[in-house]
């Protein structure tokens, strides 16, 4: 499962490969970018860590909530980004080495409130990948959400070539907690239908043959995955700091901000 040929991979996932046909890969980004703006308000402080070159979730910041536009936003990435986001208080740092520099980050900005880190742990060798969740660890502040998703690796499918590092859900929540983050909600991003088959109810499962009517398989991939992260391909993980005084309730307010009641960030109550 792992690959120790290469330190880091700096694919980046474009939207010019999937404007004109949506994939699920790509998909399932857009919906994790919109998940991840309900944590963000005008106070919230946001670290995005592995922005990539087009910096696609700082850009969709306030787009159908105004009120997702952060009092600050940071994006670093390993990649040189050409055309960065300029809105105020945005800061774009490129051709930056998270691992060896995000101590850089916290004496120029302090600690965050949110850090998103999409689809970039897979991309580097599992040494590699715990000194980055250390360096998010250390930087996230007392109630503070990392918003963390990567690959499952399966036995069933090839780890995609340009990943160096998948693992099971198993091994990725062992690597979390390790790295001293509690879990505090999952979901799935996209899956395989077959999986999804497996744990699905008669009626959702019904629902999505009616939506297949209409939906394209990319579209109907990410349709049940959020309820079933257990059989999904890729998964979205809410997590806290296991010292955060914080953390219980943290755990407590999920319960009802993740079944519906309230799906914005606590810093709006």
């Amino acid at each position: 499962m792992s690959e120790e040929k290469r330190m880091f991979d700096k694919t980046q996932l474009k939207l010019e490969q999937f404007k004109f046909q949506p994939h699920k890969d790509y998909l399932g980004h857009i919906f994790r970018w919109g998940f991840a703006s309900k944590f963000v308000n005008r106070k919230t402080k946001v670290l995005d860590v592995g922005c990539g070159q087009e910096q696609s979730f700082a850009r969709s910041l306030g787009g159908s909530n105004i009120n997702s536009v952060p009092s600050e936003y940071v994006g670093v990435d390993l990649n040189k980004i050409s055309n960065p986001v300029k809105r105020k208080n945005f800061t774009t740092m490129d051709e930056f080495n998270f691992i060896d520099k995000h101590a850089d980050i916290e004496f120029e900005f302090g600690k965050f409130d949110v850090i998103v880190n999409f689809e970039v742990f897979e991309h580097m060798t599992l040494e590699m990948g715990r000194l980055l969740l250390d360096g998010m660890r250390n930087l996230l502040a007392e109630g503070g959400v990392l918003i963390f998703s990567t690959p499952i690796y399966c036995s069933s499918y090839k780890q995609a070539r340009n990943h160096i590092n998948e693992m099971t859900k198993c091994e990725i929540e062992e690597e979390l907690e390790d790295a001293g983050f509690k879990i505090i909600k999952q979901f799935g991003t996209f899956g395989n239908m077959n999986d999804i088959k497996k744990v699905a109810t008669v009626d959702e499962l019904a629902l999505r043959n009616t939506l297949g009517e209409f939906y394209s398989n990319d579209v109907l991939g990410c349709f049940l995955s959020p309820k079933y992260p257990e059989a999904s391909r890729n998964i979205t993980h809410i997590c806290v700091r296991q010292d955060d005084p914080r953390a219980a309730c943290l755990l407590i307010d999920s319960v009802v901000k993740f079944n519906g009641e309230e799906a914005g960030s606590s810093r709006d109550k």
